[in-house]
């Protein structure tokens, strides 16, 4: 039995037959579930194993390599991801677009009036919202995006209640709910970067709470990756009994909606190397991580299927 059910997601297509003047006979006579077909770049998927994400155009090459893992749009039809430009060590946020089975070419993400670097793509609230966190050389700010038909508009910055001698992160999640899941760092140097959650409530977010079951190794913690409906978070971490450098843990919560004490996910994914930013596809099917093997240059996104990761298998 396995512990989580991974739900996939349906778009219900209503049809309405036999229409008429006569209210008795209007009605609805069949109803359609039509799932989404997710083709992620056409790319072959993953089975039994860890396998590497590489569309013709998108591995890491001597100019730049990925800092953080593809993020996939609700429908599956957009792609963004966050380049690491080596000559000028910039992070950029790049997308791509599907039409037809055919996806376009990449393309820089450009927002009027926001510079600097541009990190952690996050789709929200059905794909109609872009989050995205932006270091302009001094602090990071997380922003929102609506969009505009093909457009994103007008940024507004998401104000969290970060406590005093602290500083945002890298990197963060958003569950299903609008809940974020993010980095602080210690600006004093007086702790490791920990794990903090905010509950969204009446369009605002409330009080930064540290998620003290994941602390674990001398290095703090990185890379949170929430589940939609938060029944497990991901993230990387350094830990004397690990695999090498920063491996990939999961917590999943208990009956009393609390996280548990994090599980290694093993030399499934965990390498002797670097393994970490995860990232969950749309349809609940698939965990993306960053790593660098043999023959990879810089580095490059892995996929594997969930429910072949032993930690979600029970006997």
């Amino acid at each position: 039995m396995k512990k989580i059910v991974i739900f996939l997601v349906f778009i219900l297509s209503f049809v309405l037959l036999g229409c008429s003047k006569n209210p008795i006979d209007d009605q609805v006579d069949d109803i359609v579930d039509v799932p989404i077909i997710y083709n992620y770049l056409n790319e072959v998927f993953p089975i039994n194993e860890s396998k590497r994400f590489e569309p013709s155009g998108y591995l890491a090459n001597e100019n730049w390599h990925w800092h953080g893992t593809p993020v996939f749009s609700p429908d599956g039809k957009e792609m963004y991801w966050s380049k690491y430009i080596k000559a000028s060590n910039d992070i950029e946020i790049w997308f791509t677009k599907e039409n037809n089975d055919i996806w376009g070419e990449p393309e820089k993400l450009i927002i009027d009036g926001i510079n600097g670097a541009y990190n952690c793509p996050v789709f929200v609230d059905g794909g109609r919202q872009l989050y995205f966190l932006n270091f302009d050389g001094i602090a990071f700010t997380i922003y929102k995006l609506t969009r505009d038909g093909d457009a994103w508009i007008n940024p507004v910055a998401i104000q969290l209640n970060i406590p005093n001698g602290k500083m945002l992160g890298w990197s963060f999640s958003v569950s299903e709910n609008k809940n974020i899941y993010f980095l602080l760092w210690d600006l004093n140097g007086l702790e490791h970067q920990k794990i903090y959650r905010s509950i969204y409530h009446n369009g605002e977010y409330g009080e930064s709470q540290p998620l003290d079951i994941l602390d674990i190794g001398s290095d703090g913690v990185g890379g949170p990756s929430i589940a939609s409906d938060e029944s497990y978070i991901i993230f990387d971490s350094v830990r004397p009994n690990g695999y090498g450098m920063h491996d990939i843990y999961i917590s999943f919560k208990n009956d009393s909606d609390e996280f548990m004490a994090p599980i290694n996910l093993g030399d499934q994914v965990n390498t002797t190397g670097e393994d970490a930013g995860v990232a969950i596809s749309p349809d609940g099917l698939y965990m993306f991580y960053t790593t660098l093997k043999v023959n990879d240059l810089g580095y490059n996104p892995y996929w594997i299927k969930i429910d072949e990761l032993n930690a979600f298998i029970t006997e």
